[in-house]
């Protein structure tokens, strides 16, 4: 009977193998693994088909090779899904086995490849995601959970930046280690973003699992620039704060910001993916701690102060009043010095003043603020002041008095007393001023008040002032300044003209220096330029000189070549003796010293040496006629004839 069930399951298979279409599948053939090592694990199978039609039925078949020789088969049916998981007693894992899917429709039945394997042997881990991150000082350091048998794992990673190429590297991980993850580090350029995967199989056993998602690896983020702006309204303070943006090799894979609100009443924790945030602050100081995060680090905290409202120096009357039917919250602090307010602060809900004094320092001054919130509005500030647990009388005076005399008025100036010398509020200052015959006078000042004028001074009288400062409780010690009025006090019209004196002497000292500079760059820079030297002897012989007004004739001239110039100079030369003559010029012949003398002397009377160079020299006899002869001659006017040659 068992043979005959063997010998149908075997007929069914080969039908479903070798049908009426006998078609092959567009697919690979199925794959099937323990996702473990341990023994008891059942099998998980898989196959890939890229036609998802939702009509579609799949069974996976699993035959194999029986001890005594006979077949074993088994079919799974999973539907419309390509996995499915086959129960470990459902198959023989120590015998090879031929694996295959039948995909059926309504038009077509079609069988994928056969695979023949080993169950036995077939291991393939689950898919690492990797999911925590951390880099810092160029190392990132990558975890993921281990796998379900808790053994270690051969693993493969590859990196790249996000221009480069792919680089891999391969490590081992240790068995049940107390951490439920596996984890590797990897050396990294600080400034450059990266891309990693991760995949990993079982140490003894060939199958890769899948790799794992590309990862975005960023660089690190730093602490963000935060800047605010406070706007006051009726009842509170509105305040927007604004960071700059991270640059993408940070933001890459996305930035939250962590903000830690440190408020009066209460502390809040917000997260933003924003770059901005609006928040209402009481009068009193409020702090704000930003962080950004990326999927690799986290920024350093950026505190920001917002400083309270000027601190109040007195209180009103009915300061001590709490809220009723409102929720309220008191906070105080020691306010030593009146100005610095101390990092840790009290805060109560319960609390009222007079109970808040009996753990106050007597003679130290404190400040107070009570808050009051009612049903879901925001946190305002109601009431705000300064407070004594005891008060006690100044132990200081006022410091560094100076005084400013004229001639018959003095202005005292002075320091507050330190808060922390006052012991309590102070009501005014009281002057006390001994004139020289022993009478007193007596003033008392505000408290906020730190200077006074005294008129009607003496001239010629010292002075001596007493001040000190009071609170209800007494007057605390006097600071003592004494003075003299001179008995010749310059007026200050005086004064005002020796000052003008003074700076009209400095100017003009300045203005001659300059000019006197002035001149000698100018000679420096612009030269001189010399005159024409004139002798002695050339100026005598100028006033011998015949100055008369010469005129100027002007005529045709006739330029000539120099051949017809040597004919014609030959054909007048007779002319030229008698024009002589007639101009009756006689001729001298001295000896060759007076010559010499005289063109010495006739030469020195010319600026210039050469100046026989430059006289004019006639071609020809002027034509002129016989009863001008003696005129011509006597005339110093240049006469130019037609015929002329140059």
């Amino acid at each position: 009977m068992l043979e005959a069930m063997e010998t149908v399951g075997l007929l069914l298979l080969l039908f479903a193998a070798f049908g009426a279409e006998g078609s092959t599948c567009p697919f690979p053939s199925p794959q099937c693994y323990k996702e473990s090592t341990q023994n008891d694990e059942d099998f998980h199978c898989e196959w890939e088909d890229p036609d998802r039609s939702k009509e579609a039925v799949y069974t996976l078949f699993i035959q194999s090779s029986a001890s005594a020789g006979s077949p074993y088969a088994a079919d799974f049916q999973s539907g419309n899904e390509q996995t499915i998981q086959v129960p470990l007693e459902s198959v023989l894992t120590t015998v090879q086995s031929d694996i295959w899917v039948q995909k059926q429709t309504e038009n077509m039945t079609c069988i994928s490849p056969n695979t023949s394997v080993f169950l036995n042997d077939l291991v393939k881990y689950s898919t690492p995601h990797i999911e925590k991150m951390v880099r810092s000082a160029g190392i990132v350091t990558l975890s993921w959970h281990k796998v379900k048998d808790d053994k270690g794992a051969f693993y493969e990673i590859r990196w790249k930046d996000f221009y480069g190429s792919w680089q891999n590297d391969t490590f081992q991980t240790e068995d049940r280690t107390k951490a439920n993850q596996d984890s590797t580090t990897l050396r990294l350029e600080n400034h450059l973003m990266y891309q990693v995967q991760v995949r990993r199989r079982a140490i003894e056993y060939n199958l890769w699992s899948h790799w794992s998602d590309i990862i975005d690896v960023p660089v690190e983020i730093q602490a963000p620039v935060v800047h605010w702006k406070e706007e006051k309204t009726k009842r509170m303070r509105k305040v927007v704060l604004n960071w700059d943006a991270p640059p993408f090799e940070a933001s890459i894979g996305g930035v939250t910001y962590k903000l830690t609100l440190s408020l009066p009443c209460e502390t809040k924790t917000k997260t933003t993916k924003k770059t901005s945030y609006y928040m209402n602050v009481t009068d009193s100081e409020a702090r704000v701690s930003i962080i950004a995060i990326n999927s690799v680090s986290e920024s350093a905290s950026q505190e920001i102060t917002i400083p309270h409202i000027q601190h109040l120096k007195n209180c009103r009357a009915d300061s001590g009043t709490l809220p009723q039917k409102k929720r309220f919250c008191l906070e105080w602090y020691k306010l030593s010095d009146g100005k610095t307010r101390p990092i840790h602060v009290n805060t109560s809900s319960n609390a009222t003043v007079e109970s808040i004094k009996k753990d106050m320092e007597k003679f130290v001054r404190y400040y107070y603020f009570v808050h009051v919130k009612k049903g879901r509005q925001l946190w305002h500030t109601k009431i705000m002041c300064p407070i004594y647990s005891s008060e006690g009388a100044p132990v200081a005076g006022p410091q560094n008095i100076t005084v400013n005399v004229t001639h018959d008025s003095a202005l005292l100036l002075w320091r507050p007393i330190p808060v922390q010398d006052q012991r309590g509020f102070l009501l005014h200052y009281a002057i006390w001023i001994l004139r020289q015959g022993g009478e007193i006078d007596y003033h008392e000042v505000p408290e906020n008040q730190t200077s006074f004028r005294l008129r009607n001074l003496t001239t010629g009288s010292s002075y001596t002032v007493y001040i000190s400062g009071r609170t209800k409780v007494g007057e605390g010690p006097n600071a003592t300044a004494n003075f003299l009025i001179p008995t010749s006090f310059a007026a200050p019209s005086n004064v005002l003209s020796k000052v003008i004196l003074s700076i009209g002497g400095v100017v003009l000292v300045f203005s001659v220096f300059f000019s006197i500079a002035l001149r000698r760059l100018k000679r420096k820079i612009l030269p001189m330029i010399p005159s024409p030297v004139i002798t002695a002897t050339a100026s005598e012989g100028l006033h011998h000189q015949n100055l008369s007004a010469a005129t100027e004739e002007v005529h045709e001239v006739i330029l000539l070549s120099p051949d017809d110039l040597d004919k014609q100079n030959k054909a007048n030369q007779s002319k030229q003796s008698t024009i002589l003559q007639d101009c009756q010029l006689s001729v001298y012949e001295e000896d060759d010293e007076e010559d010499e003398v005289d063109e010495a002397n006739f030469t020195s009377s010319f600026p210039n040496p050469n100046y026989r160079g430059q006289m004019l020299r006639l071609s020809e006899p002027l034509a002129v006629d016989k009863g001008q002869r003696e005129n011509n001659c006597d005339s110093s006017t240049p006469s130019y004839r037609h015929g002329s040659v140059l």
